[in-house]
């Protein structure tokens, strides 16, 4: 865990200073908090009308001395009400006028640059001002120093921290290499330093370059879910970067992942909901179907995607196996486009099934070794708070062998928040015809219905223990979808709400829950799923994706990161001898595959922390490598006053050193792809 100082930062205890003692008094009678942000903007003006009057001026006689030069008539300057008593405004035909005419304009070259100066400096230290992320607690939403790598065996583009690799005081080298990282897509572990057979090592890039608005929270509040820079309350010379969780007078509660509040009036606590730009903003990914990785499917592992023919329609749970069988089978995948196509097999739902198939190190050591991988070998797991971002495999050499990542660097938590998008090509639709998705968390099944020619969609609940937040909502919306036509389609359940866009149009379903579920059969081996009724279709472009999940770790134990009674755990059955990590690790996939070990993760207590007037609580997205307020230990909090801004975009991510097919001896070529708007 190592704090997300921001390097490049300015002190600002000065200048605020002076600024606040001007509208300290009288000022802040007269408009409260914001009076600081006035006063820097009264200022500016001024010096905006000064610098273009001035530079104006400049422009004139430059003009005007040219054209004597030249031995031609001068248009004399635009006369002004009332020239300064500094200013040589003698005819330029007068005598002396050459010296004099070369010193006004020295004068006004001064003048203007130092204008310029001043306006650079003001603008920086009050308006906005550009850091840099050195550290990786905010991964992936913003990075810090990491490696930009593309998988060699599914080609899906993924980072890992390098944070390691410089001091991130000093930014001198620290001897360490980062030598591998794991792909989040297909797992295969890659080498990255120099232990590659005649290839170069994967180079190392600074972190995300931001734009932090430094006068937003004078003219507007903190909003929870803002991603704020701060001073650390430890160390008040130090900038941070994490996202706000928790406002004044409020008491935050983590648990499960997610994070609860309390206002001073409420009796109980209520789940936060992020907005759905944050949602799409926080998602993380878990698989891109796009990327499945050809070196897998050829060893024999099976495809993640599939027809469900195991699980009956909730519609009709009496159907047999048969009937369902011959449902699912209308469902054929085209693998070298990587699209499923279905036919409208009568009057049932087809299903396609997600299964999360993950291989591991022995998995693809066997693939390396070119052995086929044994069938039934491939067993679906639980979907985990894993992050290709903390898999950075470290040494004091870049020359050291690979070895797999760590049982923790998986992910010991199971995440229940997901979401799924697609593109649904529709070819015909018949008049009952429907599309369903439809996503499982804790047995608990929430759906969206499309009709597939009017477009009018509900949302469906089923399980003990779920119903809507407004029972008396609406029981239909509208979305994009009518009839043929391609359409982007994405459903999130995430923070016990359903969100459904369909060609970037959103709705949103809240709902309530009796507490917590734990995880079920139904969430490990359909926790999501795409069905058709009465439509031909084709579908790809498959993703699947993740919510955040805040761990909440008590600082009093020094093991690995987690939020469940580790004494309750398989885990703490482990000895840690001399193969302690690679049992560690083998055990981590089996627990997420065993049902009947999954008794633990609904122990451990939840983490509170109650804000007093002007107090914010902040948590890192990386949840899993950030030193945040669930840490700190003289406050836990972030008093109004160490807020400096709100991160507004990344306006200079890392360069690249290749365009057109073409290697670069450096990276100069700008990364327009990775600039974007910080939510």
């Amino acid at each position: 865990m190592e704090p997300s100082a921001l390097l490049g930062g300015t002190r600002l205890g000065d200048q605020r200073g002076w600024v606040n003692a001007c509208s300290k008094e009288a000022g802040r009678r007269f408009c409260g908090k914001r009076t600081p942000f006035i006063v820097h903007w009264a200022i500016m003006s001024e010096l905006v009308k000064s610098a273009f009057s001035r530079f104006v001026r400049f422009l004139s006689q430059m003009w005007a001395a040219e054209q004597v030069a030249q031995g031609g008539r001068s248009r004399p300057p635009r006369k002004t009400k009332k020239p300064l008593q500094s200013e040589n405004v003698s005819s330029p035909q007068g005598p002396g006028h050459g010296s004099g005419q070369q010193i006004g304009w020295l004068r006004e070259v001064a003048e203007a640059i130092a204008i310029a100066l001043v306006l650079a400096f003001l603008f920086r230290t009050f308006e906005a001002e550009a850091f840099v992320i050195p550290t990786g607690s905010m991964a992936p939403t913003l990075m810090g120093r990491h490696k930009d790598v593309v998988c060699d065996s599914c080609g899906f583009r993924f980072q890992v921290g390098a944070s390691e690799e410089v001091d991130k005081i000093t930014n001198r080298p620290t001897g360490r290499w980062v030598i591998g990282g794991t792909c989040p897509n297909c797992r295969r572990t890659l080498p990255l330093a120099s232990n590659r057979d005649g290839a170069p090592p994967t180079p190392s890039f600074k972190g995300d370059r931001i734009l932090v608005s430094k006068y937003a929270y004078h003219l507007w509040e903190p909003e929870r879910w803002d991603v704020v820079v701060f001073k650390y309350p430890g160390a008040a010379t130090t900038n941070f970067i994490k996202r706000l969780i928790g406002l004044p007078n409020e008491t935050i509660r983590i648990s499960h992942g997610d994070i609860f509040v309390k206002g001073p009036d409420d009796h109980a606590f209520s789940i936060a909901r992020k907005p759905p730009k944050k949602i799409l903003a926080m998602l993380q990914p878990v698989y891109d179907d796009d990327h499945p990785g050809q070196a897998l499917l050829n060893a024999g592992w099976p495809e993640r995607w599939s027809p469900d023919l195991d699980s009956p329609d909730l519609d009709s749970p009496n159907l047999d196996s048969e009937a369902a069988t011959n449902r699912a089978s209308v469902w054929r995948l085209d693998a070298l486009k990587r699209e499923w196509e279905c036919r409208a097999g009568g009057q049932g739902i087809d299903w396609l099934r997600y299964r999360h198939v993950v291989p591991d190190w022995d998995a693809w050591q066997a693939i390396a070794a070119g052995e086929r991988l044994a069938t039934g070998s491939a067993r679906p797991q639980l979907i985990s708070d894993f992050v290709s971002y903390n898999t950075n495999e470290s040494e004091d050499t870049p020359f050291a062998p690979l070895f797999p990542p760590r049982g923790d660097q998986l992910g010991l938590h199971w995440v229940g928040d997901i979401a799924v998008e697609f593109e649904l090509e529709v070819s015909n639709a018949e008049s009952n015809g429907q599309v369903v998705v439809e996503l499982v968390k804790g047995g608990r099944v929430c759906r969206a219905v499309i009709q597939a020619l009017d477009g009018k969609a509900s949302f469906r609940l089923v399980g003990d223990g779920i119903w809507p937040e407004d029972q008396n909502g609406p029981e239909t919306f509208s979305t994009a979808l009518h009839g043929t036509g391609r359409y982007q389609i994405r459903l999130a359940n995430v923070d016990n709400q359903l969100a459904l866009w369909t060609n970037g149009k959103v709705a949103v379903f809240p709902y309530r829950t009796d507490g917590w579920h734990g995880p079920t059969g139904a969430d490990l081996e359909r926790p999501i799923r795409i069905g058709l009724r009465g439509v031909d279709a084709r579908v790809r472009h498959l993703k699947v994706m993740r919510d955040v999940y805040y761990i909440a770790h008590d600082a009093r134990f020094r093991t690995f990161m987690h939020d469940f009674d580790w004494s309750e755990s398989p885990y703490s059955r482990v000895i840690w001898n001399g193969n302690a990590l690679e049992r560690f690790r083998k055990m981590v996939g089996e627990v997420m595959s065993d049902p009947s070990q999954w008794a633990f993760l609904g122990t451990g207590q939840p983490l509170e922390f109650r804000m007093q007037d002007d107090q914010f609580f902040v948590l890192g997205d990386n949840s899993a490598q950030s030193e945040d307020g669930r840490f700190w230990t003289k406050e836990h909090f972030v008093r109004r006053e160490l807020l400096v801004g709100k991160a507004l975009a990344v306006i200079w991510p890392h360069t690249w050193n290749w365009a057109f097919g073409i290697t670069l001896p450096l990276p100069i070529i700008p990364n327009f792809g990775d600039m974007r708007i910080v939510r």
